[in-house]
């Protein structure tokens, strides 16, 4: 995998104690995502706890400005913000050296990992190609017999199994999902199966049981 994060350090300035940060928060696109709070939190030790050091909102750019940094490695935080119809949060860390301006950008959708799934039948065990699976979070989608069909059409995170019933979804890091699994032709729906949830960058491998066929 390429990595989307960039991080440029200029000359060191004799004399300075303290240190800047230049931060801009990205689309998938490269396009900066404006109006975003950025919390800048001082991690502290095991006898204090965290701290925050400062916040600001990216401007037209997507970009926030720290100064007067102490030297430190600070933590990075954002509300959840939505983009292409998922909820996603920024949550990494930064060094900061003394007369250093650092620039990082980082792309909203880094903060996601691999639901890899796989659908066997109940019956037989076997896998199950050719059928759709839709990842949902439970903290923002209630699915009913009213609604399903509607969630599948309006979602993102969904696929077809291949012939061993595989599938990877990539979904937004730290958020609870549930999934919806529909047959491909007959249109039959499915849910309820339990709540999982990734870090980023990691993958988690989920079995699902199914009786479509």
């Amino acid at each position: 995998m390429v990595s989307c994060k960039e991080e440029v350090i200029v000359n060191l300035v004799d004399g300075e104690v303290a240190g800047e940060l230049r931060y801009k928060l990205t689309d998938d696109t490269g396009k900066g995502l404006s109006g975003i709070k950025v919390y800048l939190y001082d991690p502290g030790s095991k006898q204090d706890p965290i701290l925050l050091t400062d916040s600001a909102t990216t401007n037209s750019d997507g970009e926030v400005y720290f100064t007067n940094l102490l030297p430190n490695n600070y933590q990075l935080k954002t509300d959840f913000v939505q983009l292409n119809n998922n909820d996603y949060r920024v949550d990494e860390y930064v060094q900061i050296t003394a007369g250093i301006e650092r620039k990082k950008a980082t792309k909203l959708t880094d903060f996601s990992g691999i639901l890899r799934i796989r659908l066997l039948s109940y019956q037989t065990n076997a896998p199950i190609k050719d059928q759709g699976v839709v990842a949902f979070p439970v903290n923002k989608i209630h699915v009913t017999s009213d609604n399903v069909a509607d969630v599948v059409k309006r979602s993102t995170l969904k696929g077809m199994t291949d012939k061993n019933g595989y599938i990877n979804l990539k979904v937004p890091a730290n958020t609870d999902f549930d999934f919806i699994v529909h047959h491909a032709i007959y249109g039959n729906y499915g849910w309820g199966f339990d709540t999982y949830q990734v870090e980023k960058d990691k993958t988690v491998n989920i079995t699902l049981y199914s009786g479509f066929l």
